[in-house]
């Protein structure tokens, strides 16, 4: 966004099919070799990468993991302007994320900015750093969890202040979900303060079961919360540590009341540095190299931007045949850019947020591929041919396929 202005005209619109069909992408991994193995735990089956054995870097295109993609242009009133960069997509809404001062900002499907959800602040219902949110069409709400909150901050589609849901724990930096009329709160270990870190709990705060996370042996400072929700009612859990360690990822199974280890990656020796899990319907990912953590700094000395190494950093393992390789992942719906973290998956979509400089930049790229066909050439043509420096920003969704 260049400059405050009211278009008013919004446009909802699908992008072309693919070339490629689930048939020809079905076998990427066909050539590459067994990684991992799978051990039992405690009765439960996980799945352990063995590192050294990848090898070659495959290309899935994007399409293998999502469905058909819309872009969404979000509407330009002053008050809708976001710098946000990515966004949470339901059935009918979307919320953007804060971006400095700028909060949290809910629009209908078609774009149509509908209110701020709270203010940037230290007063009832403002905040000033969000570490996970959801947003809920059930109960027609959203809920916002501060950085070490004390209680989840709650608004309704309106942008009402709703009453805070108390924590059991307080002071926590963890992801939430929602479960029926309960929450499952899952946080970083703080041993000294309490001994359990997730936890399900009713919407006023009571406890209903608290999930032992004696597995768990590190110190929580610094550590980042991780939960992909990327499959409908099925949390997993893991974390990015800063003192490189042996770890996991953990299926949250609130019937059985654990965390069962589903997913590990045995680095050895140099190769264990931070490291980060994640899951797609029928994958186990993961950052193999800590490259992701580096920084470039300003003048000033504040964070620039994060840096990714040329030594390949993600890595994908097939479920069912445990074959695996290192992965990029081409956004095959804009010409082949590759996704700079092809782990900017979660809670069941793919929604980045684009600047209309930058989308605009993209798809001029794209249209010097030889890889579009007519209809993508002539799609892609006719967003460039009405994009605007002044819009707001436009998002990418797709959501994720499932097994």
């Amino acid at each position: 966004m260049k400059h405050l202005f009211y278009l008013g005209m919004l446009a909802l619109t699908s992008l072309p099919a693919c070339t490629d069909s689930p048939s020809n992408q079905a076998n990427l991994l066909s050539d590459a070799p067994v990684v991992a193995t799978r051990i039992l735990i405690d009765g439960e089956e996980c799945i352990k990468l063995d590192p050294s054995l990848l090898e070659d870097t495959v290309v899935f295109p994007l399409s293998h993991f999502i469905e058909k993609p819309e872009i969404i242009k979000l509407d330009d009133k002053d008050e809708a302007l976001t710098g946000s960069p990515f966004a949470y997509v339901s059935e009918h809404h979307i919320l953007t994320i804060q971006m400095d001062n700028t909060p949290y900002k809910l629009f209908d499907r078609q774009g149509n900015f509908i209110t701020n959800i709270g203010s940037i602040g230290q007063g009832p219902g403002e905040y000033n750093s969000i570490y996970s949110a959801v947003l809920d069409e059930h109960t027609r709400r959203v809920y916002l969890l501060p950085f070490f909150g004390n209680s989840v901050l709650v608004y309704d589609f309106q942008g009402n202040v709703c009453p805070p849901i108390p924590l059991v724990h307080e002071g926590i930096v963890g992801q939430i979900a929602l479960r029926g009329d309960t929450l499952l709160v899952m946080g970083s270990p703080q041993p000294k303060r309490f001994a359990f870190s997730v936890w399900i709990q009713d919407l006023k705060g009571n406890l209903i079961k608290e999930i032992p996370t004696s597995r768990l042996d590190f110190d929580f400072r610094g550590v980042l919360v991780v939960s992909n929700q990327n499959r409908p009612n099925y949390a997993d859990l893991s974390f990015w540590i800063p003192k490189a360690q042996q770890d996991s990822l953990y299926e949250v199974s609130i019937e059985k009341g654990q965390l069962i280890p589903r997913f590990t990656a045995h680095f050895q020796g140099d190769a264990l540095v931070p490291h980060m899990y994640g899951e797609f319907p029928g994958y186990f990912v993961g950052e193999a190299t800590g490259q992701w953590m580096q920084t470039r700094k300003n003048d000033d000395g504040k964070i620039e931007r994060r840096i990714v190494g040329e030594t390949p950093s993600y890595y994908i393992v097939d479920k069912k045949t445990l074959k695996g390789a290192y992965l990029v992942i081409e956004n095959d719906f804009l010409g082949g850019i590759r996704l700079p973290n092809p782990m900017a998956m979660e809670k069941g979509g793919y929604s980045p947020c684009f600047d209309p400089g930058d989308l605009q930049e993209m798809l001029e790229d794209a249209l010097r591929s030889d890889r579009l066909t007519e209809e993508q050439r002539k799609y892609l043509s006719d967003i460039l041919a009405n994009i605007d420096e002044n819009d707001n920003n436009y998002i990418l969704y797709g959501k994720m396929k499932q097994d």
